[in-house]
């Protein structure tokens, strides 16, 4: 039966429905018995519909309407974190001029890094950071639709960020290469005997003991004084307290970077600094009450020149401590290490001190050390978001306005309780925490990789058996990244 006629009549348009007799093998109904307004009253509504269906009632058909355009192109995920190795596969979504969204191949889009020395993507879409490079630094992805040339807008585009993680030695004649340099470069030799151990966020990837014939070797067991080494460790634990980096105030920043000003406190390293009370617990408020060296003063003290300029003094972290974390102000020695290391809340560690002087007074072994560094890497400690922060310049001559500094033979800057070794001529960038007596811990500049350098040798002038140190783990660190033996 056709429907899409132009009946002309009610009438007609029934007698498609129910034919006259005569024109159907099957009897129907004569129209006769149709009410006189039928057609008018009751055929409206079928007609209607039947003329909707068809287009209209004069017979023609609508223009199909215009395909609709590509409007905008989108990636997805819009974040990514990637540690080493690791890679991600990017999607692209087309938005069109009707609103509907469409799934596009990649084979039609082309991608771009906006920092290939960071990540790279191929030209399916797939995105990889490249080797060593450093943990915390982002690149973005962007796409070109080739048929249209439409862009993916800034909103739209993929942020891969470099995340801490294991990532093994950079070369496969990493381990080697930095075995051989600490047994016979004349910087490592000369600070013989000493424990190194290097490692990233999941382990140590090796490690040895350096030591002239004949002589005691150093372990990663062997306990000894941190020294200034301790110095980070306090930084770390405020780092902690405060629940990260971001959350460091005003003032927690001019005491941990050494411009706070209080900087009366003595700073032998032959002696204690904080002498035993005859009673009482021996805690950092006391030792803040101790006379300084400075007629007049204690080490409670506050010496306006030194505000606001590098000076390196073990006050700042004591009077720090002695303002603002009452949890551990006024416990005993015997309980600091403890309360610190809970702070912290890195397992494995046993952490000791020998007097209430927490830029100096940690006694403990390398295998203490290591699993914080590894901690830091892996991102457990929020030091990793504070490395290289708010750093001041810390030497005294030109360019610097410092008022103390003990790296007389170095030019580097001091961030949040560590050093940031970036001299222009010598540097690699590494931080570092190098202590009195030789003990010297590192992160590398890219952020992927700890070491360690454990010894103990008589104080010759603060941090400068640290110093020291640090000239032989800078030959280590090259080893490592080259494989190639310094």
């Amino acid at each position: 039966m056709n429907l899409c006629v132009n009946p002309g009549s009610a009438e007609a348009f029934w007698r498609q429905i129910y034919p006259l007799s005569g024109e159907s093998k099957v009897p129907q109904p004569p129209l006769s018995w149709l009410p006189a307004n039928f057609g008018r009253r009751w055929l409206s509504v079928p007609i209607a519909l039947a003329l909707t269906a068809c287009g209209g009632g004069d017979g023609t058909s609508s223009p199909a309407p215009p395909a609709p355009t590509l409007t905008s192109i989108a990636l997805s995920p819009l974040n990514v974190s990637l540690t080493a190795g690791a890679t991600s596969q990017l999607t692209v979504t087309g938005t069109y001029s009707d609103g509907s969204t469409k799934a596009l191949p990649a084979s039609g889009e082309v991608f771009i890094s906006s920092n290939t020395g960071v990540v790279t993507v191929s030209s399916t879409g797939v995105v990889a950071p490249v080797a060593n490079a450093a943990v915390g630094v982002t690149a973005i992805i962007g796409a070109t639709d080739t048929a249209s040339g439409v862009v993916t807008s800034t909103a739209n585009s993929t942020v891969v960020t470099i995340a801490p993680g294991a990532v093994g030695p950079p070369t496969g004649n990493s381990t080697t290469a930095v075995a051989q340099t600490a047994q016979s470069n004349a910087a490592c030799t000369a600070i013989q005997p000493f424990y190194w151990e290097i490692g990233d966020a999941d382990s140590a990837l090796t490690s040895g003991s350096s030591t002239q014939s004949g002589g005691t070797a150093v372990t990663a067991t062997t306990p000894l004084l941190y020294a200034s080494a301790s110095k980070w460790i306090y930084g770390m634990y405020v780092v902690q307290n405060r629940g990260g980096a971001a959350n460091l105030t005003a003032a927690d920043i001019r005491f941990l970077n050494f411009t706070s000003g209080y900087t009366y406190m003595d700073t032998s390293t032959q002696s204690a600094t904080c002498s035993r009370p005859a009673s009482g617990a021996d805690s950092i408020n006391y030792c803040l009450t101790l006379p300084s060296s400075t007629a007049g003063k204690t080490y409670a003290s506050h010496d306006p020149s030194t505000d606001g300029v590098f000076a390196y003094d073990g006050g700042h972290e004591e009077n720090h401590a002695g303002q603002f974390q009452p949890e551990i102000n006024s416990l005993d020695t015997s309980q600091l290490g403890a309360a610190v290391a809970a702070g912290l809340n890195v397992s494995g560690i046993s952490l000791r001190y020998n007097q209430p002087l927490l830029a100096g007074g940690i006694y403990a072994t390398a295998n203490d050390y290591s699993p914080i560094l590894r901690a830091v890497l892996s991102g457990q400690l929020g030091m990793l978001d504070a490395l290289g922060t708010n750093a001041v310049c810390a030497w005294v001559g030109p360019g610097c306005n410092a008022a103390y500094s003990p790296g007389v033979s170095v030019k580097w800057h001091y961030s949040i309780a560590h050093w940031v070794e970036d001299d222009p001529d010598t540097g690699d960038g590494a931080f570092s925490s190098p202590g009195a007596f030789g003990f010297y811990p590192w992160i590398e500049s890219n952020k992927r990789f700890y070491g360690v350098i454990s010894r103990s040798a008589t104080a010759n002038g603060e941090i400068q058996n640290g110093l020291a140190s640090s000239r032989c783990g800078h030959a280590l660190r090259a080893a490592w990244e080259t494989g190639v033996e310094q």
